[in-house]
């Protein structure tokens, strides 16, 4: 197994709580510790490419550089996985713009190279499974970032209203977390009413580390109408 490292992580704004901030300068210090070459940043907020995954193949996405031989391989995965770029019509010197689901993970994991991709929710939930697994298959020290934030309705001033939902989804992602089975299938059931946007992100973590990773959980904390954790997961031996 290629992945040296692997996370959740928030992309709103984690100085609405301060442990948030200080969970991720703590991810930072154990991504770089990891010493991977590239992160993978699996964000829902890039590109939507109907019926299909997304890669970005742009040389670069935002200030970061593209991996453009891993994400070749990851077009090369036996599922419906589209590459796109942006601008110039040279994909070697386009550059792709960042959203803010790859943009935050990135600012505290410095990553020498990136390879972004988006999930596709019209897709079945085992094909994000299998996305992880061809991330694990990719050669050289690979990051796996699962970029999420988890239920969405939690304020009834928010976007989204108040649904317990919320509240039910982030406790069972975090009993998930605490367990010794890293299956987040389970999550399906509620993830409608929970507005949660975590859990294809979730599922191509899983694939990618294995249902027998353990995590180690640096903090949770839902200040407005959105759930934020913060956590490593190791690898299965």
């Amino acid at each position: 197994m290629s992945v040296v490292f692997a996370c959740i992580a928030p992309h709103g704004d984690v100085d609405l709580a301060p442990e948030l901030r200080t969970a991720m300068e703590e991810l930072g210090r154990r991504f770089e510790a990891a010493a991977p070459e590239v992160a993978v940043v699996v964000t829902p907020h890039s590109v939507h490419v109907d019926g299909h995954f997304a890669v970005v193949t742009a040389g670069k996405v935002g200030e970061w550089e593209t991996d453009r031989t891993a994400a070749a391989a990851l077009l090369d995965a036996p599922l419906p996985i589209l590459g796109v770029s942006y601008g110039g019509n040279d994909s070697v010197t386009a550059e792709f713009p960042p959203d803010w689901g790859a943009e935050i993970p990135l600012t505290f994991m410095r990553a020498p190279k990136v390879v972004v991709v988006s999930p596709a929710r019209d897709r079945p939930l085992e094909e994000h499974v299998r996305l992880g697994e061809a991330v694990a298959a990719l050669p050289g020290r690979v990051a796996l970032i699962a970029s999420a934030d988890h239920g969405h309705a939690h304020d009834p001033e928010g976007p989204y209203g108040f649904d317990p939902a919320a509240d039910t989804y982030d406790a069972r992602l975090q009993e998930i977390l605490a367990s010794d089975r890293l299956d987040f299938l389970p999550l399906a059931e509620i993830v409608e009413p929970a507005k949660a946007d975590s859990l294809w992100q979730l599922l191509v973590l899983q694939g990618a580390v294995g249902e027998g990773a353990r995590a180690d959980v640096l903090a949770y904390a839902a200040p407005t109408y959105y759930g934020m954790l913060v956590a490593q997961v190791q690898t299965a031996a």
